[in-house]
């Protein structure tokens, strides 16, 4: 058998039916190998549709910054059950200060340059990203959600 211009009966000492047994082993192996990592990488990538609740403690440390964080952390358990129950596909993320989080609109959000400190961001894949500042009753929240992702939402009674 002949790989390259080679003769492989010379070069390797095998024969041409053991040569061709092995070759096609090396195929299945390589292919299996390959369909195993595609699986894998696409459970890892950025999810379709996303909402991140974010904060930045850092510039939230005076009076007025500590009772809106601990507004936005009661309302956030709120808005956690309304994801859940009302938007299906959408992945609820908490981002602090000197995380980074890839976006399904393929961009990146960083808490530390947003303008505000705290509030929420949606985003979807093939849509510009909505960002809402501030502390968001879960009203707020599902009505904006529910707008954003063409959803409706139970919590929205507006």
């Amino acid at each position: 058998m002949h790989i390259f211009g080679y003769n492989t009966e010379h070069v390797l000492g095998l024969d041409s039916s053991l040569m061709r047994r092995l070759l096609l082993v090396t195929a299945v192996i390589t292919a299996s190998l390959g369909s195993a990592f595609a699986q894998s990488n696409s459970k890892i990538g950025t999810p379709k549709r996303v909402a991140v609740a974010f904060f930045d403690e850092e510039r939230l440390r005076n009076p007025a910054g500590q009772a809106s964080l601990q507004d936005f952390h009661f309302f956030l358990n709120q808005i956690r059950e309304i994801v859940k129950r009302d938007f299906p596909g959408v992945e609820l993320r908490v981002l602090k200060r000197g995380e980074w989080l890839g976006l399904p609109d393929r961009t990146g959000l960083n808490v530390q340059n947003l303008e505000p400190p705290l509030g929420y961001v949606l985003s979807a894949k093939g849509s510009k990203r909505r960002l809402l500042s501030g502390v968001q009753s879960e009203v707020d929240f599902a009505c904006a959600a529910a707008a954003f992702f063409h959803r409706p939402s139970s919590a929205c009674i507006k």
